[in-house]
């Protein structure tokens, strides 16, 4: 504690020193060599497209596979964090990725510190994923790793696309307590790219927002994409899913079982998700 005090202290006092300019401008430092990431979606590109010595931290949700595709190649990464500036000082990285979102108080310090901290947009859409991963491609100077991620992504959305002549059946996200995602919504895009009809639109859903159990009974969406949570750990805003009237019910409806680390963040892995829910979609009958 006393030696991230130190460094904290000697952050201030160059921040007194380089006062409110900025880092430098990350062309003019050159090839990143310790790259820190803030944020777990930005975890997962780098560990893609980075080389491992490059990679100096990364937080500690990366190590955890029901959140992380990257959990087995993140365990080689020496450092975890928290988004702690205390934690990311004594690393001295020359790239520091963050989200939109991630850490505010961090950001500021570390930049006023001196360091690059470039902040990436979080993707709205498919082809906001496509300029995410050239985006963190140019930071990392691995654009030929982007390129290549990209197509296979775009080989697995092609494979998973409606074809001319079938027939675009109703999908529904349903998450504890009945959360669901309507248009607007990234979790809508990939119901859309894989072929389905967001049932949330039709109860008047932009947006976030919850669906009731006699809703989903009344509209009965094909497909239910429901969260792949641990059988360990049941919770009562799970429940809704395990009612004997949707289990009668559930003659038409296919529940798939989504698995988050393909979900919950923008990036290559969505197009996993997409190609589950394509499997979906053609073994209806």
């Amino acid at each position: 504690m006393h030696r991230y005090l130190g460094w904290v202290l000697a952050a201030v006092g160059v921040v007194a020193l380089i006062g409110a300019a900025g880092a430098q401008p990350f062309g003019a430092r050159g090839v990143a060599h310790r790259v820190v990431s803030l944020n777990l979606c930005l975890d997962q590109l780098v560990l893609a497209l980075a080389d491992p010595q490059d990679i100096a931290s990364v937080t500690w949700l990366a190590r955890d596979p029901r959140a992380s595709v990257m959990a087995g190649a993140a365990a080689g990464v020496a450092r975890v964090n928290h988004g702690l500036a205390e934690e990311i000082l004594p690393l001295d990285p020359d790239l520091i990725l963050a989200g939109e979102y991630t850490a505010p108080f961090a950001v500021r310090m570390l930049r006023r510190s001196g360091y690059n901290v470039e902040t990436v947009p979080a993707p709205k859409d498919m082809p906001g994923v496509r300029e995410q991963l050239r985006l963190v491609g140019a930071l990392l100077r691995r654009p030929e790793r982007a390129e290549a991620a990209i197509d296979a992504m775009n080989t697995k959305l092609t494979a998973a696309a409606l074809g001319p002549n079938e027939i675009r059946p109703s999908a529904l996200m349903v998450q504890p307590g009945g959360f669901t995602a309507g248009p607007g919504t990234f979790e809508h895009e990939l119901i859309a790219a894989a072929g389905l009809d967001d049932a949330a639109a039709s109860f008047g859903i932009h947006g976030y927002g919850y669906v009731s159990l006699e809703h989903l009974l009344l509209s009965q969406p094909r497909i239910i994409v429901a969260a792949a949570y641990a059988t360990s750990h049941p919770s009562l805003a799970e429940t809704m899913l395990n009612h004997p009237a949707i289990a009668k019910a559930a003659m038409g409806m296919n529940v798939v079982r989504m698995p988050s680390n393909l979900w919950d963040c923008a990036g290559p892995a969505n197009a996993d998700a997409i190609a589950i829910l394509a499997a979906a979609r053609r073994s209806l009958r």
